[in-house]
């Protein structure tokens, strides 16, 4: 070819990067950067919030209930926005400690423009160490249009998990093992797949950095337990985390998630309202067939890998081979989440642009674009098919990508470990010992989790009205009550009535508690100004008196007295007002019933004009029965923690809920005999107990849906 021609091919291939990238960030400014300046969003206000929580030194041992995370929400100014920490570390709130003393939509727009300097960092990082030029560097990075749209309209955490991961990169490949190993940790206490990453190190036999890596996990830890506390640690390590790993963060059926977990959980497991006809209901298939899946993803990487540290171009292959089975083993991805493939994506290009493997780069740069934007096609219908796993294409780009990597790596002729006449040591005995290993204990924990979250002696209730979660079921005379989470907030429903049937004025008010006794309704309705008691009489908003800085109402059982809880950072304390005071006309003074030294968490109404509650006392949580001008006494005291409790009405049982091998089991307590019997025996939660009748029980329940997803549950009992 010419010398012109040379010339006029490298300007024609100059003008079309040039336009591409112009186009890419456009694109990015238009559709990410644009609105999420104006726009609050979702994601962001769950880090805005529980560091201003922080800040406040607020008790944090709640940080992880919906409800009381959505009234701290309501209060700091988030309106109409669905609020909640469950699944998150807590040293992920930790970088919005800074911008929480901005109001929210401020705090974002800084986030914001702090985002965009971090890509910039984490691009400048990965375009020097892989010898990229800048222009390419950015094509490829904003090839993840998706990714990046999601990051800066929702708030998200990720790009500042790139930069981390990045930097981790830089130190591995330069042979920085310390610092390499503590970004990781880094990383992982952001968020938790990149902990995963001393299994690449102990195969790559960096002993120091993953000794790094641990040391540095647990000084993140201890950091996290003096700022946050040590209930907030304990909570998220037994109770959030091993749920997080078992894809319930979320509700794991979900159409919207193309993982693999979401994948073969509709495939095979039956839960009645949100995946009642899999292709084959059987918690057997799933316990062996997801994760034998997950552990021959990881022994395919494993086996493409040299089980020694080079420092070469192979070398960055393979951390991004290992960054792609991360983030394509990942039980709930969400869209921003695959930010981080940019991590792997300039390093792969890097390379095969140096060896001139021009069709191998198309190839996986088409992979790769896809695997971050093929999300767009949403799969709509709840119906499983033989035909489901077809439409998970996000997930089968991800194994695409996997493949090439394998087919890059393909193991050569003087690879002196797989000639090894040691079999032991050749990395196909070590792989499929992985494998194994993986397999028994993925299989293992799995059948241990759902073998006991089958309901049985349970009736489900699922009212038709479209709601995320259901909590604190009460049956009054005519009807069943209870809190919803709906897509436009919380409302207290009847699971009688149609679902457009709500009490109140503003449909966009949250409705976070309630007390009800026949026709007579008092609702907390949260706002900035703080939460206030409103009472409502056959439907209707009753011309009496509103209790302000009110939450989580109760009526006494002779319906003489409202009692309620007043919060100061995080604390609670139980005041009670006269209904008398509250005729129409008159004023209504609450007074304190509970001294300073009782922390109280949930309320019930007692005998007569007494009241039932749970509360912290001498760092335990216990049962107080309370009554007028007399010292709160212990009622049903147990091993480990009990609340939630409710007094069947001839006074002698008690139900209560009772942290249980750190899962909230029911427990059934005879106050004549001190007997307790427990009632629910689930790897999974029990919530919010109430009597229905003298041998019913109402209550909510999270087994077999995500943490915290709650529905009701009618479930008889034997006095």
């Amino acid at each position: 070819m010419r010398p012109s021609q040379n010339g006029r091919m490298a300007n024609i291939q100059l003008a079309a990067e040039c336009g591409l990238l112009v186009i890419l960030a456009a694109l990015l400014v238009w559709k990410g950067l644009i609105p999420g300046w104006r726009i609050l969003n979702t994601d962001f206000p769950n880090y805005y919030v529980a560091a201003r929580l922080i800040r406040e030194h607020y008790c944090l041992d709640r940080i992880y209930e919906w409800i009381w995370f959505q009234r701290a929400a309501d209060h700091f100014g988030v309106r109409h926005q669905l609020a909640g920490f469950l699944g998150l570390t807590p040293f992920s709130a930790f970088p919005i400690i800074p911008f929480s003393m901005l109001s929210v939509m401020e705090a974002k727009r800084l986030w914001i423009v702090c985002n965009i300097a971090l890509l910039a960092g984490s691009i400048e990082m990965l375009r020097r160490q892989a010898g990229l030029g800048y222009r390419r560097a950015w094509i490829i990075a904003l090839c993840a249009v998706l990714p990046l749209r999601s990051s800066f309209l929702n708030g998200q955490m990720h790009i500042l998990v790139l930069v981390v991961l990045a930097a981790a990169y830089v130190s591995h490949i330069r042979g920085r093992q310390i610092s390499s190993g503590c970004y990781i940790a880094i990383a992982a206490a952001l968020k938790i797949y990149p902990a995963f990453f001393c299994l690449y190190l102990a195969w790559k036999r960096r002993w120091r950095a993953l000794g790094a890596a641990i040391a540095c996990t647990g000084l993140c830890l201890t950091l996290t337990r003096l700022i946050a506390g040590p209930q907030v640690m304990r909570v998220y390590l037994f109770e959030q985390l091993p749920r997080l790993l078992q894809g319930e963060s979320q509700n794991p059926f979900s159409p919207a998630i193309t993982s693999s977990s979401a994948l073969f959980h509709r495939l095979f497991l039956l839960e009645p309202e949100v995946n009642p006809h899999p292709v084959v209901a059987s918690i057997r298939l799933f316990v062996i067939l997801y994760p034998l899946w997950q552990a021959l993803l990881v022994g395919m990487v494993l086996l493409c890998m040299r089980p020694r540290f080079g420092g070469d171009d192979r070398e960055a292959i393979e951390w991004s081979m290992f960054l792609c089975l991360l983030m394509f083993l990942s039980s709930a991805p969400a869209s921003y989440q695959f930010v981080v493939l940019i991590a792997a994506a300039l390093p792969t290009m890097a390379v095969l642009i140096r060896q001139h493997r021009s069709k191998a780069a198309l190839v996986y740069v088409l992979l790769y674009f896809l695997a971050c934007n093929i999300r767009a096609i949403h799969l709509g219908s709840t119906s499983v098919t033989l035909f489901t796993p077809v439409f998970y294409l996000t997930l089968w780009c991800g194994v695409g990508l996997l493949l090439f990597y394998c087919v890059l790596l393909k193991p050569s002729g003087d690879d002196e470990s797989r000639r090894s006449t040691n079999f032991f040591r050749r990395p196909a005995f070590r792989s499929g010992f992985v494998v194994l290993i993986l397999w028994i204990i993925g299989g293992r924990s799995a059948w241990l989790h759902l073998k006991s979250g089958e309901i049985s002696g349970v009736e489900l209730i699922h009212p038709a009205d479209g709601a995320y979660l259901r909590i604190d079921p009460v049956a009054t005379r005519r009807e069943l009550l209870y809190v919803a989470m709906l897509p436009n907030g919380y409302r207290v429903r009847n699971a009688m009535l149609s679902s457009d049937h709500y009490l109140g004025s503003d449909p966009l008010t949250d409705q976070l508690s309630y007390a009800a006794s026949g026709d007579e309704v008092w609702i907390e309705e949260a706002s900035e100004g703080g939460s206030r008691l409103v009472h409502f009489s056959a439907g209707r908003e009753a011309q009496t008196c509103e209790i302000s800085s009110g939450e989580d109402p109760v009526l006494s059982r002779d319906a003489t007295r409202l009692a309620f809880l007043r919060e100061d950072n995080g604390r609670g304390s139980l005041w009670a007002v006269g209904l008398s005071e509250c005729a129409s006309g008159n004023t209504a003074v609450p007074v304190r019933v509970t001294p300073a030294s009782f922390d109280v968490r949930t309320l019930a109404a007692g005998s007569g004009a007494d009241f039932i509650m749970s509360a912290v006392y001498e760092g335990r949580e216990q049962i107080f029965r309370v009554s007028p001008r007399a010292e709160p006494q212990p009622v049903a005291t147990g091993d480990g923690t009990v609340n939630s409790p409710a007094l069947s009405s001839d006074g002698q049982m008690l139900v209560a809920r009772q942290l249980i091998s750190s899962r909230w089991q029911l427990a059934l307590f005879d106050l004549l005999t001190g007997r307790r019997t427990q009632l629910s025996f689930g790897d999974c939660n029990a919530y919010s107990p109430s009597w229905q009748d003298a041998d019913t029980l109402l209550y909510s329940t999270d087994c077999m849906r995500g943490m915290g997803l709650t529905t009701l549950a009618r479930l008889k009992i034997d006095r």
